[in-house]
């Protein structure tokens, strides 16, 4: 089955060949680009058991009713019990009801989250097929339409309220927002968004990585302070708040993450600002930058936070592909600039290379080979293995902090 990827990896590159050099509008590059962006819904729509909290997902899917006859008893389960907004209840009912089946559910949310890339894409960079191979090989493709499934269909809606507060439509931004926020509480994210106004310079990177290592050094206090005192109770979302706000990061921790969240995305996308001839595209990406930069620090310092980052995760790879593409047209900084790539080249293929010992797997085998619906084996199951050997490595004691 793995022909499937391959299909779409020749077509991006021919097109990237072929079109990614055209700065102005082209009918045939656009057509190209939606083209492949179906194709990455079909590919991710018909898919069996792809990621590994894919199967948390469809066990869940099947306690669903067939019927609406109980959507009050279980829109309140799920947001007191499990944590789950009520869009995404009505979401999974409505298909359980209807189509009976938990490929509608996926085909729904891949539809979604690949359109609002796309549509991101078409509006933020002249390199589509770049874009398209970086988003498939860095996985964020898979972690967005498997493995956070909630979280990526409420950021389809984020991204385009974003997009929407920037281009003078702040209708768009107050009506998705919501939206993203009824499909995952995440979405949550999308309010700082507006108070990004601060000016970006490298002063910035420097300003953020102390600010960082400060709230990392202090970060017991804090969240022993605000996370049992203010939110102490129980029920579901205050339990997940405290145990992602519980985990902990060494020093070696903390510098990894330092450089993966924030110094490296800031130096690509920094200079890719410094590059752009247009004004208007500059202050938007200034705004971008902001966005990313306090993230970065909430994701470097709190280590259960990195899931915030993912709102500016799909500016950044459209500024990364940007980057890849010009990096060789500017001479200024260009060592800099190449140790960046090769940086972050490396920790993407640390990611491809994390390992489960119990069951002797990878965290590309997640997603490789590719499993599809026409081929129902039961042998994926080792992903959801594997999924929960990751889950149970999240909780140890050496991994979280003691908040008293």
């Amino acid at each position: 089955m793995n022909i499937f990827y391959f299909i779409f990896i020749a077509l991006a590159v021919y097109f990237s060949f072929r079109y990614d050099w055209i700065e102005e509008y082209d009918r045939h590059k656009q057509h190209r680009l939606w083209l492949l962006c179906f194709y990455l819904i079909c590919l991710s729509g018909f898919s069996y058991g792809l990621g590994g909290d894919k199967f948390t997902y469809m066990n869940e899917f099947e306690g669903y009713p067939d019927t609406f006859s109980e959507v009050g008893n279980f829109v309140w389960y799920n947001v007191m019990l499990r944590g789950q907004m009520p869009l995404w209840t009505l979401v999974n009912l409505a298909c359980k009801s209807v189509f009976h089946s938990f490929y509608a559910l996926q085909f729904i949310q891949s539809t979604a989250v690949n359109i609002s890339v796309c549509y991101i894409v078409s509006k933020y960079t002249h390199r589509y097929f770049l874009f398209l191979l970086i988003y498939f090989f860095s996985l964020k493709f898979f972690v967005f339409n498997t493995e956070i499934m909630r979280e990526g269909f409420a950021l389809s809606f984020v991204l385009i309220g974003l997009h929407g507060w920037m281009s003078g439509k702040k209708w768009l931004y107050f009506l998705t927002v919501p939206i993203g926020f009824m499909l995952h509480v995440s979405a949550l994210t999308a309010l700082l968004f507006p108070f990004m106004k601060f000016h970006v310079s490298w002063k910035t990177l420097l300003y953020a990585v102390i600010i960082s290592f400060f709230l990392w050094g202090v970060s017991d206090i804090v969240l022993g302070t605000v996370m049992v005192s203010v939110l102490g109770g129980m029920g579901a979302f205050v339990q997940k708040v405290l145990f992602y706000s519980i985990q902990a990061s060494s020093i070696f921790g903390f510098i990894r993450s330092v450089v993966t969240y924030l110094v490296f995305p800031f130096i690509i996308m920094y200079s890719v600002m410094l590059n752009e001839p247009s004004h208007a595209m500059r202050q938007r990406q200034e705004k971008i930058i902001s966005f990313m930069v306090v993230l970065a620090i909430l994701a470097s310092s709190f280590a259960g936070f990195v899931r915030l980052y993912n709102a500016s995760m799909i500016f950044y790879l459209v500024m990364l592909s940007e980057f890849v593409y010009s990096l060789f047209n500017y001479r200024k900084l260009l060592i800099v600039r190449l140790c960046t790539l090769v940086g972050t080249l490396l920790l993407t293929l640390l990611t491809y290379r994390i390992h489960y010992k119990t069951t002797d797997t990878y965290y590309y085998d997640f997603f490789f080979p590719y499993t599809c619906i026409l081929d129902e084996d039961k042998n994926v199951y080792i992903r959801d293995a594997a999924h929960r050997e990751a889950v149970a490595g999240e909780e140890k004691d050496n991994n979280v902090r003691n908040v008293e």
